[in-house]
């Protein structure tokens, strides 16, 4: 991971199918992603034989089961939600990693957010109104990463510098989802390789 600001990881539709999750956790993994999360509520949904599916697309990355909205109930199982930061907010994941360190836990801070970029404010804000998902806090305007790729970039750096290890992020769901997914890893390590065509 030299030369990386974060680790980067996707959050996959909680209502895309199975070909939509597989064809980008395989992109994701293409570019060098860490992991792809699957939301609680979808992985619920697929069969043994799904998950195998997924994990094989998005070989050698991760595949790991989370929330994928901060409204959750007081959730027993879910102990790492002291290492994960649900906003974008540097001074929130200083202390945190302040708090962790001190109590001798070296588990990474994740961010996970919601993102929009686009080469201007208006295309950022058009991508994020046509997915029906981004409403509300979850608008990456309202606690996400968002603007021209500039602006996300030194978001992502104040959030790097303020202690976050992990990004996990949940993208607009659009057509060129492969450039969407390219230029947010270029926003933790600068230029990308190139994508191959994808059969999927």
């Amino acid at each position: 991971m030299s030369g990386q600001l974060l680790a980067l990881a996707l959050m996959l539709p909680r209502d895309g199918d199975l070909a939509t999750c597989e064809h980008q956790a395989r992109l994701a993994s293409r570019l060098g992603y860490s992991a792809v999360h699957i939301p609680k509520s979808r992985d619920a949904q697929l069969s043994e034989a799904e998950v195998t599916q997924l994990m094989s697309a998005a070989a050698p990355m991760s595949v790991i089961t989370d929330d994928d909205d901060n409204d959750d109930d007081n959730d027993d199982d879910n102990q790492d939600d002291a290492t994960i930061v649900r906003r974008n907010d540097p001074d929130l994941v200083r202390s945190t990693r302040a708090m962790l360190t001190a109590l001798g836990d070296e588990r990474p801070v994740t961010v996970a957010v919601s993102l929009s970029i686009g080469r201007t404010r208006s295309e950022a804000m058009a991508r994020a109104d046509r997915d029906p998902r981004l409403v509300g806090a979850a608008h990456p305007q309202e606690s996400g990463i968002f603007g021209t790729f500039e602006q996300a970039q030194q978001q992502v750096l104040e959030l790097a510098q303020a202690g976050a290890q992990i990004l996990l992020v949940t993208v607009p769901q659009e057509l060129d989802i492969a450039d969407v997914l390219a230029q947010v890893r270029a926003l933790v390590v600068g230029a990308t390789p190139a994508l191959f065509n994808d059969e999927n």
